[in-house]
């Protein structure tokens, strides 16, 4: 899976079912708007693997770089942040990156209540 794809709510034109929706279903979203997703830069280009396996460093950089100046960086950030997403780049950010983002919202919050 290389450039990830707005997901459609009635599937391919041929009638398939999509697997970006499929992917999205499968989660427990707590942000289910996407409709962000038409303006992000990743969604023009198919040469960027934004979901590198462990190792591949320099894929994830190559996708990091890719986001710099998306218009939806902030909010694909967001998205991922909110719905617990822990694979693949999402708003410039990698997994170990989103997960200590994660860590330190959950810690200010336990520690403002």
């Amino acid at each position: 899976m290389t450039t990830p794809k707005k997901p459609t709510e009635t599937g391919s034109p041929r009638g398939e079912s999509d697997p970006y929706m499929e992917i999205l279903n499968s989660f427990k979203l707590q942000d289910k708007d996407t409709r962000w997703m038409d303006h992000a830069k990743c969604h023009e280009n198919d040469g960027i693997t934004w979901f590198p396996e462990q190792g591949q460093r320099h894929l994830t950089i190559e996708a990091k770089k890719f986001c710099a100046d998306c218009p939806v960086k902030q909010r694909c950030l967001d998205w991922a942040l909110d719905n617990e997403i822990m694979y693949g780049v999402w708003g410039g950010r990698s997994p170990k990156e989103r997960e200590r983002t994660l860590y330190a919202r959950k810690y200010k919050t336990r520690m403002t209540s």
